[in-house]
């Protein structure tokens, strides 16, 4: 496999909810035990986050409250609004754990009822953010980039008991995510400090279509300009090391 990322090694610490609404505490639970060498208890953090008002039985935790348990633990985070695979794949390549709001159905619910759904939405023209918000937290381990023309993402699902290193094609990941109006809680350092080191781009670079570029952005409206993204995504690769390799 070819990820950006570390998912072989956190598909261990994948944590499965305890409760109905509480997989935001979950997916936070699963990453404090990676940066502490005492781990804590799913039920002591239910306690700490309820007792704190970041989780609401019957409501589960708000967007603007993911991370608080992180930042409780001396874990160090920021928050990203309207963010772009690419911006996860950065920090995946740091090492950074990332956890987002999605919608669950979009990705558990993928037979004749999901179909319709969005079927239903489209001719509508419906607002997804208004129409069905995101209700649901998962954590993003990496993106397996070994077929470039079609990425999976790598998540760790608190709500299903098989949701250990589960993949999503990314369309249907960015599907799911856009509900969450692609905001994402991320890490400002990897467990132990340490860098993963920079990804290769320039074995994906030839293999993005105008679709696939569509789907790395959340914006099939972007895919025109797949031009610019590559350029952007150029800086990440040292062309003169390549270039002396060949």
């Amino acid at each position: 496999m070819h990820y950006i990322g570390d998912p072989e090694a956190q598909v261990q610490d994948w944590q499965l909810q305890n409760l109905p609404d509480n997989c935001a505490v979950s997916a936070q639970v699963e990453i404090i035990n990676q940066f502490r060498h005492h781990p804590i208890s799913l039920d002591e953090a239910n306690y700490v986050a309820y007792s704190n008002g970041w989780y609401h039985p019957g409501n589960g935790t708000a967007a603007g409250d993911m991370g608080n348990l992180l930042d409780a633990y001396g874990i160090d985070t920021h928050r990203v609004d309207h963010a772009s695979a690419f911006d996860l794949a950065r920090e995946l390549e740091a090492g950074h754990r990332v956890i987002v709001s999605v919608r669950s159905d979009e990705l558990w619910d993928t037979g004749p009822s999901g179909e319709f759904y969005h079927w239903f939405r489209e001719e509508l023209g419906l607002n997804v953010r208004e129409f069905s918000p995101a209700d649901h937290a998962v954590v993003v381990t990496g993106i397996d980039v070994s077929d470039p023309s079609h990425p999976m993402v790598v998540i760790n699902d608190p709500g299903t008991p098989d949701g250990a290193g589960h993949l999503y094609p990314l369309d249907q990941f960015m599907s799911a995510w856009e509900h969450g109006d692609f905001f994402y809680v991320a890490t400002n350092s990897s467990p132990g400090g340490h860098d993963l080191g920079a990804f290769d781009w320039s074995g994906i670079l030839p293999g993005l279509t105008e679709v696939t570029i569509g789907a790395w952005t959340g914006d099939a409206t972007l895919a025109v300009t797949a031009g610019e993204i590559v350029d952007e995504l150029a800086h990440h690769v040292d062309w003169e090391a390549i270039l002396q390799r060949i």
